[in-house]
C-alpha cells in the first residue's frame, strides 16, 4: 500500500530539500526491509540490508529509512544531491553521537555518516572535528541549568530576522515596563532553581539586541542575574548600540563574552537588509568591547541580498584579521515570519560561500553547528572557536545537555533529564507578556514543578 508523502512531515521535509515549491507527486510503500518509492509515476524499489545501517536505533529504523529511500529515489530523478543526505529534523551531531555509542571509532562514525545518511566526506569530517571540540565541554551533571534572557528590541528590524523583536525607538515605555517584569521572572525562575539544588552553569542575554536599551534599564536587568565566575554571555549586536558605559556596565556584572555582529563588511549589503549602522561603526564596537576585555563573537550571514561569493569571501577574511575568540557564520535561512519569501531561485553562491569557510579555518576549530528548514543550498549554520574559547551555552543548548530556564517574551525553556526533554514556551507576543505576567509565570513554574519535583 503506498501513502503519500505529504501525510508524512519528515518524509515531505526530504522533499523540501529538492523543491521549494511544485513538488512533484511522491509515494512511498514499506514492505519488512523493501522500500518503493513512486515520483510522477516513476517507480524505484530500495534495500537497505548492509550490516551498517544497524547503527540505527530499532526504534526509528523504518522512519529513518523510509527518509533514505525518499531521498535516494529523488536523487536518482533529479541528479541532484545534498551536502547533507538525507538529514532534515535533526541536529547532525546527534546522529554523530549515536554512531559513537554503538562503540565505532570517530573514523568509523565518519564513514557511516556518509554510508547510511548520504552525507558528503566533507561535512562528515566537520562532524568529527566538532565532537572533537567539544570533548569535556558538553555532558554536565543535571544540577546544573543555563539560563537564556531574551529582549525583545532592536534599533531597526533586519529583513532576514523571525525573532521577537520590537523598534526600541517607539517602545520606550514600554520597555521599561517589560524590563521590570523581565527582572522579576528572573529572579524568581532563579530563585525556584536554587531552592530545588540546582546550579547555574551559563547565562546567555539575546534577542533582539540587549543594548538597545537604555543604561539604566540594561544595569537594571543584569542585577537582576547578579553572578559572577561563569560564561556569562550578553549579545550587542548591532554596533550602533555599543558605547563605552554599557560595555563598563556589562564587565561590572560579571559578563565575559559579547556577541558583535556586523553580518558583513558591506555597507551597500548593510542597507538592503535593514541594518542601521556602518561598518565603521561595527570596528568602532569592536574595539570598544575589545578594550575591555570581553571574549567576543563575531556573527556572518552567507547568502544575503545581491551578494556573492567573493563579497563573503572578503568579510569573512576581515573578521577573521581581527582574531575575535568565535566566529558564527549563518546560512541565510528564509523563515517564516521575516520579510524574506522564498523562491526556487535560492542564492546557489552560499554553497562556494560555505565551502570556503571550511576550507579556510586558519586558528579557528568548528565547535557547534545546526541546521535550520529553508536554509540557502540546504546548508548550515556553524560556530568556530579559537581552541579553549568554545562557547559552553552554546554547545550544551544545541546539543540539549544541559536544561535551559528562559525568561522573557518568546523564550523557550528545555528541562533535560531521563532520556526526554520537557518544553515551555513563554507567550511571544510583548504586551500579553506584560499584561498576563503573573498568570504565566504561574504556569511557568508549575510547569517545572510537575518534572523537577517528580524527580526527587
Amino acid at each position: 500500500m503506498f501513502i503519500d508523502i505529504k501525510t508524512n512531515t519528515e518524509l515531505n521535509d526530504v522533499a523540501k530539500l529538492f523543491y521549494f515549491s511544485d513538488c512533484p507527486n511522491i509515494l512511498l510503500s514499506v514492505d519488512g526491509e523493501s522500500f518503493a518509492v513512486n515520483i510522477n509515476g516513476k517507480l524505484t524499489t530500495h534495500t537497505y540490508a548492509d550490516d551498517f545501517y544497524n547503527v540505527i536505533p530499532l526504534a526509528h529504523r523504518v522512519q529513518r529509512l523510509s527518509k533514505i529511500a525518499v531521498y535516494d529515489a529523488l536523487c536518482a530523478y533529479t541528479g541532484r544531491k545534498m551536502p547533507w543526505g538525507a538529514l532534515t529534523g535533526v541536529r547532525p551531531t546527534k546522529l554523530f553521537y549515536e554512531c559513537l555509542r554503538d562503540g565505532n571509532s570517530p573514523q568509523d562514525a565518519i564513514l557511516l555518516m556518509q554510508k547510511v545518511y548520504r552525507i558528503s566526506a566533507e561535512r562528515a569530517a566537520v562532524l568529527e572535528k566538532i565532537v572533537r571540540s567539544q570533548h569535556g565541554k558538553i555532558h554536565f551533571s543535571d544540577d546544573y541549568y543555563n539560563l537564556y534572557v531574551h529582549v525583545p528590541y532592536c534599533t531597526t528590524r533586519c529583513c532576514y530576522c523571525s525573532f521577537v523583536s520590537l523598534p526600541i525607538a517607539k517602545c520606550k515605555e514600554q520597555s521599561e515596563q517589560y524590563v521590570k517584569l523581565l527582572c522579576d521572572e528572573i529572579k524568581q525562575s532563579m530563585n525556584f532553581l536554587s531552592s530545588r539544588g540546582k546550579k547555574l552553569l551559563s547565562v546567555y542575554i539575546g534577542g533582539g539586541t540587549p543594548t538597545a536599551l537604555a543604561e539604566k534599564e540594561l544595569d537594571a536587568l543584569l542585577s537582576a542575574i547578579n553572578v559572577n565566575g561563569i560564561e556569562y554571555t550578553c549579545e550587542a549586536g548591532r554596533p550602533d548600540t555599543v558605547t563605552k558605559e554599557k560595555c563598563e556596565i556589562m564587565k561590572s556584572h560579571g559578563v565575559t563574552r559579547v556577541c558583535v555582529n556586523p553580518q558583513t563588511l558591506s555597507n551597500e549589503t548593510l542597507v538592503k537588509i535593514g541594518r542601521s549602522h556602518t561598518v565603521k561603526q561595527f570596528y568602532g564596537a569592536y574595539e570598544c568591547a575589545a578594550s575591555c576585555g570581553f571574549d567576543i563573537n563575531c556573527d556572518l550571514i552567507a547568502g544575503l541580498e545581491d551578494e556573492q561569493a567573493d563579497d563573503f569571501i572578503k568579510s569573512y577574511n576581515g573578521i577573521i584579521d581581527l582574531s575575535p575568540h568565535n566566529i558564527t557564520v549563518h546560512s541565510l535561512s528564509k523563515k517564516n515570519g521575516s520579510a524574506i519569501r522564498y523562491t526556487d531561485g535560492e542564492n546557489a553562491g552560499t554553497a562556494a560561500m560555505l565551502n570556503y569557510v571550511l576550507a579556510n579555518m586558519n586558528k579557528y576549530n568548528p565547535y557547534y553547528l545546526y541546521r535550520q528548514k529553508r536554509q540557502a543550498c540546504n546548508l548550515e549554520n556553524i560556530g568556530l572557536s579559537l581552541p579553549n574559547k568554545e562557547c559552553i551555552n552554546n554547545i550544551t543548548t544545541m546539543e540539549e545537555t544541559v536544561s535551559v530556564v528562559a525568561c522573557g517574551a518568546g523564550a523557550i525553556s528545555k528541562l533535560v533529564g531521563d532520556n526526554k526533554i520537557v518544553r515551555h514556551a513563554n507567550v511571544r507576543d510583548v504586551g500579553l507578556y506584560i499584561s498576563e505576567y503573573n498568570d504565566r509565570l504561574k504556569a511557568k513554574h508549575e510547569c517545572f514543578s510537575n518534572v523537577l519535583d517528580k524527580s526527587v
